[in-house]
């Protein structure tokens, strides 16, 4: 990965809709030059997928902090997480909280269900949540 591989992720982090020729314009190369890019990005696996961004105005936004049993395997509860209905994205991460849930619903009383749910599955051994008030 080069500066522009950089310049270029940089760019569809603020908008992943952004066509090739638009960015091609802004960083003075061809077109085919950004999607090749791209594509090798995506294949390499630095780009993961293109996503939305989802505002407060639209639904109830969390995100629950989970400490798991150590004699438990992360990547187990991770892919039960990861069928909950509600719960968009999943990560694995250190400190005090092992797994971070974003979870994304219609209100808080659908938000507790989903909560409640993580909180039945084998492993999980403590939870918070923090609701987000606004996506800036």
């Amino acid at each position: 990965m080069d500066e522009l591989d950089i310049q270029i992720l940089s760019i569809l982090e603020v908008n992943s809709r952004m066509k090739n020729t638009e960015i091609a314009k802004l960083l003075s190369v061809s077109e085919g030059s950004i999607r090749r890019r791209i594509e090798n990005l995506i294949e390499i696996g630095i780009i993961k997928n293109f996503t939305v961004e989802v505002s407060t105005n639209f639904g109830f936004i969390s995100l629950v902090l989970l400490n798991t049993h150590t004699q438990e395997s992360t990547d187990e509860i991770v892919k039960q997480i990861m069928k909950i209905e509600g719960v968009k994205r999943v990560y694995e991460t250190t400190g005090e909280w092992d797994v971070v849930a974003y979870v994304l619903c219609n209100s808080p009383k659908e938000f507790n269900i989903i909560i409640e749910n993580i909180r039945k599955l084998k492993g999980v051994n403590k939870s918070t949540s923090l609701t987000v008030l606004n996506v800036l």
